[in-house]
């Protein structure tokens, strides 16, 4: 009889509410979840956010990583299915980010409503596989609802909400489950869900968390079948359990084995050497495990001070919260001090998974960065470790509540002192690092308001202890103490996780602006979007089909090498951007040759950055005048080229707005800029003036609200002014929000002179020097004619099909703007054709003198393997189950006769 009969309908009533009041704003009150960080402070789309939305503390969540379901979703609704994605830089495999596991609900509701509907799904389904596992443990209903509610709005869970890594992390507690109904009842039909939910993780994409889980699994199965095999060991124990679990690799094999070849080819193709050979201990240090129950205490991307510690928030916050923390220390210290059996063996297990988690995550050493290496540690992968500390704690925290829910609850008291013990010894080691973040948050100024902000954590704390000893000491009841601590744990974790994602209301949410439609208007087919730094941010551009040239992905080396041909810090975190997420730098030259052959065919810039084009700068002065005395007045002409900007020579006194009125022959316009006090020199202000008269005037002025900064004035009291010509073949289109160029780009040419280089750098820089190479030899000369050697005279993109037609007087190459990847195959008027690597990362084809039709498809490589090897997963599972269904049939069947 179970100490307090509890409901299964009202146990997942509880759950699903728990998930809906966190994402109600999302799902029932018209809101969206987006990202608030990049997204919402970068051009154009900080110029068209309320002024209620929070740009200080974004979630550390962009919405980077799942942007491309929202149009991968309408292209399916479309019937445009396609194998290649042409949005991110130069095109990947659609497929490149796995399967929709939890993303369906893209297809059908609309694009602004689905993350939140999937977040909140993600976490329904984390909560569900925890309380089934836990159930499975024969631990009560409440028990089992604490731990898996402890597990869903865990930091990981919450800190990762939009990205693969919680999708992987929701299905763990599902492996587990799977492990022990295969340990305790090794069937056949067992190996479908155990070999299922890898396959699931497999699909879900991310490697290195699936291999810590993975991890934790191993040694779960390995603490559990030790165990089980000393009470009921031997041959015939062993043997069942070992072809089970035999045949579920091999339905996770076949059932994952089209991701698996797929993306295998995706990391062969790629350039990984970022994520290779790194000796670095990138755990976060135990000074971070302070977070775990007081998730403000070095900052917060949600709530109180900014973060403050010397890595990423949602890397290094390792939240399981304070009331969790000690549920799972009585808990764990409870199950292994209970004598033989499942239960020591279980808590056994999850203490090993919680400490594997800390170990790499926070401790760090040799052993941890050998382990880390697993996943290709790279400044703050070792980090994502801290899912098995979650998961184990979590877990744990079940293990509390089910001794508080014992008819005998005086057993507990023997176990207090050893979990008294271990609390403490936890707070003694973490005592140096409470001093370091006592210097720490004092040098930030912030030590109170880190306070002020754990009030809650302090709360479910002492009432979690209440609860203990009210317990222990035979004051409530078993339902009154195992409901009351699911409250607990409940208020504490949404008041961690509710703050954290950013759920914006209607009149908030993430629309693509009048710049954004300007770009899908200007690009030509094959042409791609880049420029500074974030602007547009390259992957959200996804939502609004948007190709962009930066793309946050894996390139290939050659076209890694060509950013870095234009500048070797891009791709570094020294220059801001990392090996899949280049930060190109402001001032860049947007006319380089590479831009070319990436096929950018507008470029974008910061407002506040000097124009492109041909600098005269003011003249030198003598004086300054204020503008808030008097506005400054002083005409200059349109130079040679056009007029693209205007130059003031300012000193600040101490920031604050200018503005700045340009009055033309076309019209007039005024400019409001924040000025910094340390922005001394120069001052640009964009102008669409490209198409005025040489020589005609321009009148411009200045004035300002208050004594916010000076400007260089000549002897008659006029401001000093500079200008920016255009006739370097870029086109101004936009300023204000974002200053945008239109550039005259060919996605696809046709070329007559090649170089033979197969080494990406090499081959890059002879693309940055305006030449054209090939990695092999494709019977070209390397100096070309001195005429073109024809024209392409139409191009067809259709999915995964290009179809170019060309006209050329001599043998040429034709060069396609589209990655060499993998899959690309070609005909020359029907007949097949060697597809090269040209321009270091492109599609060539070599076609002779005449009109000629170049056809270019796609299809994934070893396509017809991997679909046999869905079917026979699928076949093998049905197979299994059937098997013993009808096993089962037989059993409960009554004897003939």
């Amino acid at each position: 009889m179970p100490p307090v009969p509890t409901s299964r309908r009202l146990v997942y009533v509880v759950a699903a509410g728990l998930v809906a009041f966190a994402f109600w704003p999302a799902l029932f009150a018209g809101g969206s979840l987006v990202s608030a960080d990049i997204v919402a402070t970068s051009p154009p789309f900080d110029s068209y956010q309320p002024a209620s939305f929070s740009l200080e503390n974004g979630p550390g969540d962009p919405i980077n990583i799942h942007a491309h379901w929202a149009s991968l979703a309408s292209d399916i609704r479309g019937g445009d299915v396609t194998w290649w994605n042409p949005d991110l830089a130069a095109g990947q495999p659609t497929m490149k980010a796995g399967a929709p596991v939890f993303q369906l609900p893209y297809l059908v509701t609309p694009d602004w409503y689905a993350p939140g509907l999937v977040a909140a799904i993600r976490v329904l389904v984390a909560i569900g596989l925890a309380f089934g596992f836990l159930r499975a443990h024969e631990l009560h209903r409440l028990s089992a609802l604490t731990g898996a509610i402890a597990f869903g709005f865990s930091g990981f869970m919450v800190g990762w909400m939009n990205w693969p890594h919680s999708s992987v992390a929701a299905l763990a507690p599902g492996l587990l489950w799977a492990i022990e109904r295969l340990i305790r009842e090794p069937r056949a039909w067992r190996a479908v869900p155990l070999g299922g939910v890898v396959a699931l993780m497999v699909w879900a994409n991310f490697p290195s968390v699936l291999i810590y889980v993975l991890l934790g699994a191993a040694a779960y199965t390995a603490l559990r079948m030790a165990d089980e095999w000393r009470r009921d060991g031997g041959v015939r124990w062993i043997l069942p359990r070992g072809a089970v679990a035999g045949a579920a690799v091999v339905v996770a094999a076949l059932l994952a084995g089209p991701h698996i070849v797929g993306f295998g080819d995706y990391m062969a193709w790629a350039d990984t050497s970022h994520r290779i050979g790194n000796p670095d201990d990138s755990s976060a240090g135990i000074a971070y495990l302070l977070t775990s129950v007081a998730p403000a205490i070095w900052g917060s991307d949600a709530v109180g001070p900014a973060w403050f510690g010397e890595g990423n928030w949602v890397e290094f916050n390792a939240h399981v919260g304070a009331s969790v923390t000690l549920l799972a220390a009585l808990g764990l210290v409870s199950g292994i001090r209970s004598g033989p059996g499942r239960r020591r063996s279980f808590a056994v297990a999850l203490t090993v998974i919680a400490g594997l988690g800390v170990l790499i995550a926070y401790v760090g050493g040799p052993v941890a960065v050998r382990l880390g290496d697993l996943t290709g540690s790279e400044g703050g992968l070792m980090t994502r470790a801290k899912v098995l500390w979650s998961l184990g704690i979590a877990l744990g925290a079940a293990l509390g509540v089910e001794c508080l829910l014992d008819p005998r609850p005086t057993t507990v008291r023997r176990d207090l002192a050893w979990t008294g013990a271990v609390v403490a010894g936890g707070v003694l080691v973490l005592v140096p690092s409470t001093l370091d973040w006592l210097d720490a948050a004092r040098a930030a100024g912030v030590v109170r308001e880190v306070v002020a902000v754990s009030t809650v954590p302090v709360l479910a704390a002492l009432a979690s202890i209440t609860l203990v000893v009210a317990r222990v000491r035979g004051r409530v009841s078993a339902g009154i103490v195992g409901w009351a601590l699911v409250m607990v744990v409940g208020a504490e974790l949404l008041s961690f996780a509710m703050p954290v994602p950013t759920i914006v209301s209607r009149d908030e949410r993430l629309a693509a602006t009048p710049a954004h439609e300007e770009v899908v208007n200007l690009l030509g087919p094959g042409e791609r979007l880049a420029g500074e730094g974030r602007t547009f941010f390259p992957s959200t551009t996804q939502l609004f089909d948007i190709p962009d040239a930066r793309g946050q992905l894996l390139k290939s080396p050659g076209y890694q090498e060509l950013l870095r041909a234009i500048d070797p810090t891009m791709l570094e975190f020294d220059g801001g951007g990392t090996g899949t997420n280049p930060n190109v730098p402001e001032g860049t030259d947007p006319t380089s040759p590479v831009w070319d052959a990436l096929g950018v065919g507008i470029w974008a810039q910061f407002p506040d950055g000097m124009p492109a084009g041909i600098v005269t700068n003011p003249p030198a002065v003598a004086d300054t005048a204020d503008p808030s005395v008097q506005p400054l007045r002083a005409v200059t002409v349109v130079p040679d080229g056009g007029l693209r900007g205007v130059l003031l020579r300012i000193r600040p006194e101490v920031g604050g707005f200018v503005e700045i009125a340009v009055e033309t022959a076309d019209g007039s316009f005024i400019v409001e800029r924040w000025v910094e006090p340390h922005e001394a020199g120069i001052l640009p202000v964009a102008v669409l003036g490209e198409r005025l008269a040489p020589g005609s005037p321009v009148e411009v002025t200045v004035s300002a609200p208050a004594d916010t900064l000076r400007v260089g004035v000549g002897p008659d009291g006029a401001p000093a002014i500079g200008t920016v010509a255009g006739g370097d073949g870029l086109t101004l289109v936009r300023v204000g929000d974002v200053v945008l160029y239109d550039r005259p780009v060919e996605p696809v040419r046709l070329v007559d002179a090649v170089t033979v280089e197969a080494a990406a750098p090499a081959a890059a820089a002879v693309v940055a020097a305006g030449g054209h190479v090939v990695d092999r030899e494709v019977g070209l000369p390397t100096v070309p004619g001195a005429a073109a050697p024809g024209e392409v005279l139409a191009v067809d993109y259709d999915h995964d099909r290009i179809t170019v037609r060309v006209a050329a007087d001599r043998p040429s190459l034709v060069v396609v703007s589209q990655s060499h990847y993998p899959g690309w195959r070609a005909t020359v008027d029907g007949t097949a054709a060697e597809v090269v690597v040209a321009d270091a990362a492109f599609l060539g084809v070599v076609v002779g003198a005449g009109e000629h039709e170049v056809v270019l498809t796609f299809r994934p490589e070893h396509l017809g393997v991997s679909l046999w090897m869905l079917a026979a997963g699928i076949a093998t599972s049905a197979g299994l189950v059937l098997t013993g269904r009808r096993r089962r049939v037989l059993r409960s069947s009554p004897p003939a006769g």
